[in-house]
């Protein structure tokens, strides 16, 4: 969304951003699990996008029963599981600084916790299943996939960023609470001005747009004008 984006949505956009932090301050809610499903939402999505990747790459051979396509499938999902995973280690260990250092495994005995990330995966097999309708009839390139991922990937980098600069530990038990309200605030940010958000990201600016070639990265078409 551009920086002139109307009024009403600009309003839309914080309301539901600022959600989680109204109902920990006003609701109870944990911070802890705010964010741990913050994380889970953020790797989520990632594989989303890694399975999507892997099926127009790889796509399931489809004359060979719906057995196979439906190995196929599901290999597709796997891998996508897989490599989320490979990323969740070097994401995950900076998720104990902005726990404050006092991750508890009795976080996952919460009812409230548990209904969270369930929900997270039910959203994610549903945003898979639109990928999966997308890649049909338009490739990564077009639906822009590289860039929806350097938004979601780097908005937690910068939480990173930030945790790497000792504030969990400071903060001590207001950590989760302030490293929510600085996601939240990354998030509008991200959402409400991307291009914005990814020049001061690094990593990020391979990923701008420019103006007259929506579809095109910034490093992308200077190449291209450099061949003519």
């Amino acid at each position: 969304m551009s920086t002139q984006a109307a009024p009403l949505a600009i309003a839309q956009i914080v309301a539901r951003n600022i959600v989680p932090l109204a109902g920990i301050v006003f609701l109870g809610w944990s911070a802890q699990n705010v964010l741990i499903i913050y994380f889970a939402d953020t790797l989520l999505t990632m594989a989303v996008m890694f399975a999507g990747v892997l099926r127009k790459f790889a796509p399931p051979i489809e004359d060979d029963g719906w057995a196979a396509r439906v190995n196929g499938e599901v290999g597709m999902v796997g891998g996508g599981v897989f490599l989320m995973f490979v990323v969740a280690i070097p994401l995950g260990i900076p998720l104990l600084f902005m726990l404050g250092g006092n991750f508890d495994r009795a976080l996952f005995d919460d009812r409230s916790l548990l209904a969270g990330l369930a929900w997270q995966c039910v959203a994610a097999m549903w945003s898979y299943l639109e990928l999966y309708r997308a890649l049909r009839t338009a490739t990564p390139e077009q639906l822009q996939l590289k860039r929806r991922f350097a938004l979601v990937f780097l908005r937690w980098i910068a939480l990173v960023m930030v945790a790497y600069l000792g504030v969990g530990f400071v903060a001590g038990r207001f950590a989760p609470l302030i490293f929510v309200a600085i996601y939240i605030g990354v998030s509008i940010w991200a959402e409400l001005a991307p291009d914005r958000f990814l020049r001061m990201i690094p990593g990020g600016e391979d990923n701008v747009l420019t103006p007259n070639r929506l579809g095109t990265p910034r490093r992308e078409r200077t190449r291209r004008d450099r061949r003519r």
